[in-house]
């Protein structure tokens, strides 16, 4: 039987999220800015959390030149040790909270290297993805940066960068493309020093890639379509803001790279044999 590939659990809650940061390496970067957004599957608000994150250095002109935030504004702003424990708190129980972000893998990078500083555990949200949403609901989009999706579906285009601004822009985003049959790609929060995580929901995946075993996939892209195609799985890749999996073809006889956000099933066929 083929499985959907779905994200773990059902959301009760959802929080839509966005951090601000010193630049774009989560290895190296710091948080200067978390917010947040919680609300029901309706669209019903329920809070909202938003705090400055003293990141230790100074602010690059670059970095500040994107959101707006100077030094001086820092400088009475907690460190990630603190403010962090407080928004996983806020976050509450992950079995009934389900995070959204764009450019989820971004966000659940920072986090997880911040929460590692601090020699903290990694919580069990799941991260899920709205630029792979967008994509894949929006293929005709100019772009797929939250700003220009915000403009295409007119909802606050022109607010400022932050943290919380942004949460509510995937947020709107989330409401007006979500479909709940859809699979859908989402992380776990991890830090990125350590061998890059499987995306959530694809545990069978990442289990075939464990044992070699080979799978079949329905996959919207490529000469074929969406025509089943056996492959055996390699290796997930995140690149661009995009989740791949590395897999051989069968049929073209070589490696390649599949979209998540493209694969929409797949079946586990067992160990490798001639022809799979």
């Amino acid at each position: 039987m083929i499985s959907t590939a779905t994200a773990k659990g059902p959301a009760r809650l959802l929080v839509a999220f966005d951090l601000e940061t010193t630049g774009l390496s989560a290895a190296t970067d710091r948080i200067v800015e978390v917010g947040a957004v919680r609300f029901e599957p309706s669209g019903r608000e329920l809070d909202r959390f938003a705090r400055l994150v003293h990141p230790g250095r100074p602010m690059p002109p670059a970095a500040q030149t994107i959101h707006g935030i100077s030094d001086a504004a820092l400088a009475d702003a907690s460190p990630a040790s603190t403010v962090l424990p407080e928004f996983l708190n806020w976050l509450g129980d992950p079995g009934t909270t389900t995070l959204l972000a764009h450019n989820a893998v971004f966000d659940a990078a920072f986090l997880g290297r911040e929460l590692a500083r601090a020699g903290r555990s990694m919580p069990g949200h799941a991260v899920i993805d709205t630029l792979a949403l967008a994509r894949r609901r929006l293929p005709g989009a100019p772009n797929h940066r939250l700003d220009t999706l915000a403009r295409l579906l007119g909802f606050d285009p022109d607010g400022p960068h932050r943290a919380l601004a942004d949460s509510l822009r995937v947020k709107a985003l989330w409401l007006a493309l979500a479909v709940d049959a859809e699979p859908a790609v989402a992380y776990p929060i991890h830090d990125p020093n350590a061998a890059p995580p499987a995306p959530l929901g694809w545990d069978r995946l990442a289990e075939a890639i464990a044992l070699g075993h080979c799978v079949q996939i329905q996959y919207n892209g490529g000469t074929r379509g969406s025509a089943p195609r056996a492959i055996t799985p390699r290796r997930f890749l995140h690149k661009g803001g995009r989740a791949y999996l590395i897999a051989y073809c069968h049929l073209g006889a070589a490696e390649k790279a599949f979209r998540l956000d493209r694969v929409r099933a797949y079946e586990v066929i067992g160990k490798v044999q001639t022809s799979c």
